[in-house]
């Protein structure tokens, strides 16, 4: 069945895609050619589309027939690589390690984990955010550092979810794209 013709599937296979492949991109590794066969067969089953599944490192690229999907998650505790065309207006923290990447048709997401608190992380995202011409939509704060933020700028959208790192610190979801 292709997920075109039923979009209650397409809507929850896009929203499913990305947390699938970074789950099947952890545990790859000596045998790479035969995990990224079971991840292609999981991934075509999850979709409803043919995949094209290869690996680089850490980072994994998926092909199907409707784009390109590209994710990098950090193994070796090291950080991944930015996305080459993350959105210069869009704040990130100046000390930070990013765990994983992800760019999916245009919608770009980090996740990034940094000794600074929540509450000094909160207030630099929306001094910087305000001062790139971001209007934000929602702030919410929670208990134990966690806050979402949601900022659109011509018809873009970023949303911020923070919570307290196992360290004292914060970790930081950045996601970025169209509206919608």
């Amino acid at each position: 069945m292709s997920t075109r013709s039923n979009p209650t599937r397409t809507h929850l296979a896009r929203l499913l895609f990305p947390m699938l492949a970074l789950g099947l991109l952890l545990p790859l590794t000596a045998c790479q050619n035969a995990a990224e066969k079971m991840a292609e067969a999981a991934l075509e089953k999850a979709s409803g589309n043919k995949v094209d599944l290869k690996r680089d490192g850490d980072t994994m690229t998926i092909k199907t027939d409707e784009g390109e999907f590209k994710v990098a998650a950090s193994q070796d505790g090291e950080s991944v690589p930015m996305p080459d065309d993350f959105p210069k207006d869009v704040f990130l923290p100046e000390k930070g390690k990013i765990n994983s990447a992800m760019d999916m048709a245009g919608m770009k997401m980090v996740n990034i984990i940094t000794n600074a608190p929540s509450a000094e992380i909160s207030a630099q995202v929306q001094k910087s955010m305000e001062a790139q011409g971001w209007k934000r939509e929602m702030a919410m704060q929670g208990e134990e550092g966690s806050a979402t933020f949601v900022y659109s700028k011509d018809k873009r959208q970023t949303v911020y979810q923070m919570m307290k790192g196992d360290d004292g610190g914060t970790q930081i979801a950045i996601r970025t794209g169209g509206e919608g």
